[in-house]
């Protein structure tokens, strides 16, 4: 798990997969893959999710790491490690979740906005926290949290794109979540998987340029 971490440091970004066709998984993994990310996670939201994240990790072992998101308790971690992911990411702080993940050897990430959550979250086993929605934020916020929790690896995610996502780095984040405006659905539907890898190389540029 600690070179699972030391990954997510080094690559500095994590693609967020929500909501998309099955059919659409594969070119997009590719699209990404493409662009430099080494990260994605497959929200269990969207449908077939377990699918995906099984076929994706078969297809990307070693050239990917595939998650799973909006993990919101330990019987969804449980059922997203037996499909292949290899990290779980939830929008809340949930022990159930944390305690499967790390019992499986999976990095778990929950979610977390205040620092009471943050602490409950790292007490709970979370060697990483999700800083979630950054949108209601901003970096100010992930800088200030550096002083008392400086300790703390922080994954900011939220509203972020390639214009803004440097400025968490720079305020102290380890890594940022990007969804919607790495995998426009809009390019998506249109089949323009290259304008994604095009994005994904920008948006890595960026935060590598810290």
């Amino acid at each position: 798990m600690q070179e699972m971490i030391q990954q997510v440091k080094q690559s500095k970004v994590i693609a967020i997969i929500r909501g998309i066709e099955t059919s659409k998984a594969s070119p997009l993994f590719e699209a990404l893959a493409e662009g430099g990310i080494r990260f994605a996670e497959v929200t269990l939201n969207t449908p077939n999710a377990l699918q995906i994240i099984h076929e994706m990790r078969g297809k990307y072992d070693g050239r990917m790491a595939v998650g799973a998101g909006t993990v919101l308790n330990a019987k969804m971690a449980g059922e997203a490690v037996q499909a292949g992911a290899q990290f779980l990411i939830s929008p809340n702080v949930d022990q159930g979740m944390i305690e499967a993940g790390l019992k499986q050897g999976v990095l778990p990430l929950p979610g977390a906005m205040t620092p009471t959550e943050i602490v409950q979250a790292v007490q709970a086993g979370a060697p990483m926290v999700k800083l979630f929605p950054c949108s209601s934020l901003g970096p100010g916020y992930v800088k200030e949290l550096g002083g008392p929790l400086g300790e703390v690896d922080i994954l900011a995610v939220g509203g972020i794109h390639k214009d803004n996502a440097a400025s968490y780095i720079e305020a102290g984040a380890v890594g940022v979540g990007v969804g919607g405006s790495l995998i426009s659905l809009r390019e998506l539907q249109q089949g323009n998987y290259a304008s994604i890898t095009k994005y994904a190389e920008q948006l890595l540029a960026a935060v590598n340029h810290t």
